[in-house]
């Protein structure tokens, strides 16, 4: 029982690290962008040499679209439901690859037993997945937000 919450708590450690690298990764992106943006509206704003004309440009369609505060990052519904499938799928096959080597990998009962309840573990996750991303799939579409007017 050792060995399983050892392979556990090793697996979990390593999924938590990468999901905080990706998040700082992700964080960094947006800063960037925003910074990027906001440069590139001070630039435009020192070109202009008395408030009236800022005032005109700004009251154009061209003006308004470019200081328009662009969504930095829109978040896609294909973009989730895509990565939840990707995990369900590789969870799932992983969990049946180690659901079908415990026949083959000699040792103890208890070596079975971990190998059975990790192959178990990740079947169920990756069902898990699959599920949410039909989850996601329907409530997107009955929202509108596949194949609708938000998309």
């Amino acid at each position: 029982m050792e060995d399983i919450m050892g392979a556990v708590g090793g697996i979990g450690f390593v999924i938590v690290v990468a999901w905080i690298i990706r998040i700082f990764q992700t964080n960094r992106r947006v800063l960037k962008l925003a910074a990027m943006q906001v440069e590139m509206q001070n630039r435009l704003i020192d070109k202009f040499d008395s408030p009236e004309e800022l005032r005109t440009y700004l009251e154009s369609e061209g003006g308004k679209q470019l200081m328009k505060a662009t969504p930095i990052e829109k978040a896609s519904p294909y973009g989730r439901i895509l990565g939840s499938i990707q995990a369900g799928v590789i969870l799932s096959l992983g969990g049946l690859a180690l659901f079908s080597l415990r026949n083959y990998v000699p040792g103890e009962a208890h070596e079975d037993f971990a190998i059975m309840f990790l192959g178990a573990l990740g079947i169920a996750i990756g069902l898990g997945f699959l599920i949410s991303a039909a989850a996601s799939y329907f409530l997107s579409k009955s929202w509108g937000l596949i194949n609708g007017n938000n998309d």
